[in-house]
């Protein structure tokens, strides 16, 4: 065992053995409330099930998730883009069971809105009409639940 003799180690050394020390103990505090600060990073779990409407859905080859950030504001609401995912779809039955990872640098909103399509391809029509998607839903969410997303068919 080393014990240290304080009369013989220079003050030198324990001042820079101190001020490295503070150096070390600041970086990781600021790392830790960084990492702390507006990150929302959880996996949105949930289902489509078929909406109580005649018109029966029809899952193609993509789904395509959209999360909106609902704010109020004076009489007014606005709806600004969260996050969205492409999702292979294999399913040709409903319900369809997924997981989306939220992974975004703001902190996680109570409520978002989200909207879901399924396409054909994995990129959005440059036009969309109301029998262009073969399933279309939209549902308000919260983060911390498993949700039932109601979805339907086009009107022809």
């Amino acid at each position: 065992m080393n014990i240290v003799d304080h009369k013989v180690l220079p003050m030198d050394h324990m001042t820079a053995f101190s001020s490295t020390a503070a150096v070390v103990a600041a970086s990781l505090a600021m790392v830790m409330s960084t990492s702390a600060l507006g990150a929302c990073k959880t996996t949105l779990r949930g289902e489509l099930v078929q909406a109580p409407v005649p018109r029966q859905a029809f899952p193609m080859k993509f789904l395509f998730f959209s999360l909106f950030e609902v704010t109020q504001g004076n009489a007014t609401s606005a709806a600004m883009p969260f996050q969205s995912f492409w999702v292979p779809n294999t399913s040709t039955t409903l319900p369809i069971p997924f997981a989306l990872n939220i992974d975004s640098p703001k902190d996680c909103p109570g409520e978002l809105e989200l909207s879901v399509g399924s396409y054909h391809s994995d990129q959005l029509p440059a036009f969309s009409f109301g029998n262009d998607r073969m399933l279309s839903g939209r549902k308000t969410v919260r983060l911390d639940r498993f949700e039932s997303i109601p979805v339907w068919g086009p009107t022809f």
